[in-house]
């Protein structure tokens, strides 16, 4: 599921994993309806809603949390 849009990120649910198409392959997962990265404590929001609508973005794990 290749994913390019603020909406399409905000409709996935709680405990959705996603890598961002960069060159880095960025993973990104979300709780509380917030973005973080695996290695930092602040959110991720402004980054993965900013390069996913430059690069995309694919669901590497689907959350199950509604």
């Amino acid at each position: 599921m290749s994913i390019t849009t603020i909406r399409e990120l905000d409709e996935l649910p709680d405990g959705t994993v996603i890598e961002i198409q960069d060159r880095r392959g960025t993973l990104r997962f979300k709780w509380g309806s917030d973005w973080y990265a695996t290695d930092k404590t602040l959110t991720q929001n402004v980054y993965t809603y900013v390069n996913t609508r430059r690069w995309g973005a694919r669901v590497i794990e689907r959350g199950t949390e509604k």
